[in-house]
Formats: C-alpha cells, structure tokens, sequence
C-alpha cells in the first residue's frame, strides 16, 4: 500500500463548449461529483484558482483557462501498490501489475492509479500504458517509456504484443481440448448495469481460445467444487472479453462480481449499501476475481520474439496454481518450445 498525500490537486483546461460561462457553473457541468452549491462553497473557501488567481463563483472562463481545485484531508481506498520489473530500455517498460488497483483514475481513485503508481516509482511522468486491464484483473502490461514512443506504436501494438495469455479459475469442469469461442459481445443499454457485456447476434466480434490446465474437486471458499484451471488466449480485445465468454459458457470466473451470481455483488457495491463483506467474499470465492494476464509473447522493436511470464499471482490464486501436478511453463521453456 502507498499513502495518499493529505492535500490533492486537482488541475483541469476549460474546453470551447464552456466559453463565456461563470466559473461555478462550468464546475458543476463538468464536475457533477459536487452539486452547484457545493461548488459554490468550495470557491467561496477559497479552494479554487482560476489562472492562478484565487477564485469567485462568478468569474466568467474562457477556453484553455486553467483550473485548480485543492482538496485537504484527502483520502482514497486502500489498493495494493506492489509489481514486478520484467524488462525495461530506452523505449518500453514490461511490468505485472497487481490485481485490485485500476490503471487509470476512477471516481475514488486519483493518486494511487497503477500509471501514477509506476510513474512515481521509475520517477518519469511520460511513462504511458499501451493497454489496459480491468482494476480486478492483475498480469503483464507494458508501458511507453516517454510520449513519443506512446503515439509512435498506439495504432501498431499488434506488431510488438504478439499473444497475451491469461489463467483463470473457473467454477465447474470444463471440457479437455481447445474450446474457441468466437460469440459477439456488446453492452445492453436497456440493462440496469450499463458496463456490462452481453451476448448479442450484431454484437462486436470476438474471438477467445480456451485450454482446460486442471481440475480440482476442493471448495474454494463457500462453493462447491469442481472448479477448472484454463488458459485463455485473445485473438480480440474487446471489454471483458475473457469473463463475459466464459460466463456465456457456463463457466463463470471465481471471485468476479459483475459475471458471476447474476451480478449480485457488483450491484451491491455500486448501490451505495456498502462495501462487500468477509461473508460476501466467502461466497464469490475470492477477493479478486481469479484472472491472470501470466505471459505474452512481446517482440520489442529490433529484438526477436520472447515469452515474459509473470507468477506474481494473488495468494488465492497461488493456492489454486500450487496443486497442479507440474509448475508452469517459464520464458525460457515457452522460447525453446516456439524455436523448435
């Protein structure tokens, strides 16, 4: 965990469609987290600069002025902070990112992002993501070593993130071989949980290949077995690909709360009734759903092809990973099997 500096700010640009609007007004449009008059309160406290200027509520912006709004006693949800180095030069970082904290700012996270995270650790704030991974998903990502090598490679990533491959633990047996699942996906705008991807026939396409690694037949948690260890392998990137796939299958992740029990514990964490407890974890199986971004076959510019792997897997993962009967494959096995 990282502490969270007691003072935040906060700096924003007004945009052209604010033009000629009063400062607490253009706050409260864009910024509906506070409500006008609390915006107006704020101001009033002189917590807001407009230019640089200690503000009123009344001042009138212009596009491209600068806003700063100060927050005091400033507090965020505690993520973990932790990762592993694979690789790093002059143009890319490849790292693992733990499971539970997201990559970019959400409405409670600001500071303890995992870009803020690296940023501050390797001590450079051009280090941009090339990708994503959910907050609750933890594994390989890499990262632009300055700006100009982000917009460079952002439309050709393909050429340098050659295969991603994931570990998820899954509730029931799921069948031996390959089993690829090309359903399209899209979100349903008449459901109640707006991010969530569904099954539709003019959905986005999509394409996911799955291999069943293990069995187990002990409770994880408060469910009953069997459970299944499977790889799962991207051929497309769409929106919770993976876990929306292996929900339409039947084989939902264990611990995630938006695929799993018909979406019951994301719902109550979004409702406002509080956050999950000990017993709700018990009954998802996890505290982080249990999916692993654990090697990718990564070709950096002007180098060959080579698997990174990652085994810094959540402990409840581990447990699972621990009982199969031969350790995983590391890089330098994944090469000398690709080189044959």
């Amino acid at each position: 965990m990282s502490n969270v500096p007691q003072t935040m700010y906060f700096e924003s640009v007004v945009r052209n469609e604010q033009r000629g609007m009063t400062l607490v007004d253009e706050l409260s449009v864009r910024f509906t987290y506070h409500s006008k008059e609390e915006w107006r309160s704020k101001i009033d406290q002189g917590l807001v600069t407009l230019n640089g200027v200690v503000a009123t509520p009344e001042m009138t912006v212009m596009p491209k002025d600068k806003v700063v709004y100060r927050v005091d006693h400033y507090t965020e949800p505690d993520v973990p902070t932790d990762f592993e180095t694979l690789y790093e030069d002059d143009s890319f970082l490849i790292v693992s990112k733990p499971a539970g904290i997201p990559v970019h700012h959400t409405g409670h996270i600001f500071y303890n992002t995992f870009t803020g995270v690296i940023r501050r650790a390797f001590k450079n704030e051009e280090l941009s993501p090339m990708h994503r991974l959910d907050r609750d998903t933890g594994g390989i990502m890499i990262f632009a070593e300055d700006k100009d090598t982000a917009k460079r490679f952002e439309k050709s990533l393909d050429f340098i993130l050659l295969r991603k491959v994931y570990l998820a633990v899954v509730r029931g047996e799921f069948p031996e071989g390959e089993v690829v699942c090309e359903q399209p996906l899209r979100e349903d705008p008449d459901h109640f949980i707006r991010i969530k991807m569904f099954p539709f026939a003019d959905g986005k396409p999509c394409k996911t290949l799955f291999k069943r690694i293990a069995v187990f037949h002990e409770k994880i948690g408060n469910i009953e077995p069997p459970f299944s260890l499977v790889e799962a392998e991207l051929f497309t990137g769409r929106k919770h690909q993976i876990r929306a796939h292996l929900s339409f299958l039947g084989y939902p992740v264990v611990g995630d709360k938006l695929y799993s029990f018909d979406g019951e514990y994301y719902k109550k964490m979004v409702s406002g009734k509080g956050p999950l407890t000990d017993e709700d974890f018990e009954k998802l199986g996890a505290r982080s759903q249990m999916l692993f971004a654990y090697r990718a076959l990564i070709q950096i510019p002007g180098k060959n092809p080579h698997w990174f792997v990652s085994h810094k897997f959540t402990s409840e993962l581990e447990s699972v990973i621990q009982r199969l009967p031969q350790p995983l494959p590391d890089a330098e096995a994944l090469d000398s099997e690709a080189s044959r």
